[in-house]
């Protein structure tokens, strides 16, 4: 048994030593391929080691090859150099030279010519001692009659130079103007007047007539009498023809009568009770005219009083032209030449919206309605240019915006384009005498006579009377009468006519 021990130790011994002595020889082996390694590395940086010192000494050569190169390049452009200031140098003494010659030359001439100026001057003297002597002048006098006559020739040709300036500008600024007066009045339907003083009411039958008519007249008599219109029923068959010069009682007439139609019952308390009904509601409507008046043109934040004031303009008539329809149409007037002119074109269209808006005040109202709608627009709080836009459209007031004479222009357009408004033959003939008459009514003045349909007095004078300063007097003080004086649409043109003529008759 303990030789088995001893020789299962004697074998673990051996074991182990034989590993041991296998790791050591692999060790050693290790340490060999080390070595080696080292050895071939050591070789491979000999070997890079002597190539780059071979390189480096063939970089170095080839630089130095290029800088002696360089070197030499430099000195032949510095022998270049040298050469080429040497012959600047020898032209710079050349020049030198020909400019001390030019010099004295030019000093030469510079006497020569102080000669000829002092001889010059001695003949001048002499020749304007003897002139003076001729005219018997003395130089002041002489200097004082040059210094007038040149200042005289300064003096024309400034004046013939201010004329062109102003023809010229005169007739560029008429071209424009025209120019932006026919877009303007292109840009808007020329809307002919379609206002009537009547307005047909069918009927259903024509038993309908005599129930109007009633008793012994009565009901017509009441219609007629509530309304301020009037009634004409024998004239159109199957309608009743409602008559009456202020729209908006014609208007209510019309409606009041439609209603009692309708109802059946004609008597003079249904009479009465649909035409009150009827005034409320046209005059309730009147809002919503004006506020829709007040949106197709763009406005807005407009005041309710305004816009009810607007809205009863559609019941007011201007020489047969509807207000309300005028009002809008000078709006888009105003708001047009605007925009031509670079100006506000809000500002401008309401001007022309409200420029009449007076006019839908009460009939006893004395105040003109330009001022009237103007107190009305600053109590609604209006711009003030809008307010003075309005208050001076007929002049009542001085203008102090560009806006008044703007509404002014726009104003007439709308009033005085064909078919905006119509007027009685007795009042067209009622204006040409006050227009002649008002031309008689001067001194000096022997007969007028209104041409063009009342846009042009001709007015003649006597020529012994009156002279040529007072004839353009007298042309201002006629036109500034009828401004005063009369109300018309456009513009009149005044002539005053002075000639003389001498008759002689040989017998």
């Amino acid at each position: 048994m303990v030789f088995i021990v001893y020789a299962v130790l004697s074998v673990v011994i051996f074991v182990f030593m034989f590993s041991r002595l296998r790791k050591m020889r692999g060790y050693e082996i290790e340490a060999h391929h080390r070595k080696q390694e080292l050895e071939i590395a050591k070789r491979e940086a000999e070997l890079a080691a002597r190539d780059i010192r071979s390189q480096a000494e063939e970089n170095a050569q080839k630089r130095i090859a290029e800088a002696e190169k360089m070197i030499e390049e430099r000195k032949i452009a510095a022998q270049k150099i040298e050469q080429t200031a040497m012959e600047v140098q020898a032209r710079a003494a050349e020049l030198s030279v020909k400019l001390d010659e030019r010099l004295v030359s030019l000093r030469k001439d510079e006497e020569n010519l102080v000669a000829e100026k002092k001889s010059l001057d001695e003949l001048r003297e002499r020749y304007e001692n003897k002139l003076l002597d001729v005219a018997k002048l003395s130089r002041e006098a002489a200097r004082d009659a040059a210094v007038a006559l040149e200042i005289e020739n300064a003096r024309e040709d400034t004046r013939k130079i201010r004329r062109e300036i102003l023809e010229k500008a005169e007739d560029e600024f008429s071209m424009e103007a025209h120019r932006i007066l026919i877009d303007t009045m292109q840009r808007i339907a020329p809307r002919v007047n379609e206002q009537d003083m009547s307005e047909l009411v069918p009927i259903p039958s024509e038993e309908t007539k005599g129930r109007l008519i009633g008793r012994e007249g009565r009901n017509i008599k009441c219609f007629e009498q509530v309304t301020g219109a009037t009634l004409i029923i024998d004239d159109t068959p199957g309608s009743v023809l409602v008559s009456c010069f202020d729209p908006f009682r014609r208007r209510v007439a019309a409606l009041a009568l439609r209603r009692l139609i309708a109802d059946g019952r004609i008597h003079p308390q249904s009479i009465e009770h649909f035409v009150k009904s009827s005034h409320e509601e046209l005059l309730g409507n009147a809002i919503e005219t004006g506020t829709k008046a007040c949106e197709d043109l763009g406005i807005f934040h407009v005041d309710e009083r305004l816009l009810e004031l607007l809205g009863k303009l559609q019941f007011r008539l201007s020489i047969n032209q509807n207000t309300l329809t005028h009002s809008v149409e000078t709006a888009q007037l105003c708001g047009i030449l605007a925009s031509e002119l670079g100006l506000n074109v809000s500002i401008a269209t309401r001007a022309g919206l409200f420029h009449d808006i007076g006019k839908a005040l009460d009939a006893e109202n004395e105040t003109a309605h330009a001022l009237a709608g103007a107190r009305i627009l600053k109590q609604a709080g209006e711009s003030a240019e809008v307010i003075n836009a309005v208050e001076s459209h007929h002049r009542e007031v001085g203008h102090t915006t560009i806006y008044g004479p703007l509404l002014m222009l726009a104003d007439s357009i709308s009033a005085t384009r064909p078919g905006a408004r119509s007027s009685t033959r007795e009042g067209y003939a009622e204006r040409i005498r006050n227009l002649e008459a008002i031309a008689r009514r001067f001194d000096g003045v022997i007969d007028a006579f209104a041409i063009q349909a009342g846009h042009e007095v001709r007015v003649i004078v006597s020529s012994e009377d009156v002279n040529d300063s007072e004839t353009r007097v007298l042309a201002q003080k006629i036109r500034m009468t009828i401004e005063d004086e009369l109300m018309y649409p456009g513009k009149i043109r005044v002539v005053v006519i002075r000639e003389l003529r001498v008759t002689e008759e040989a017998l």
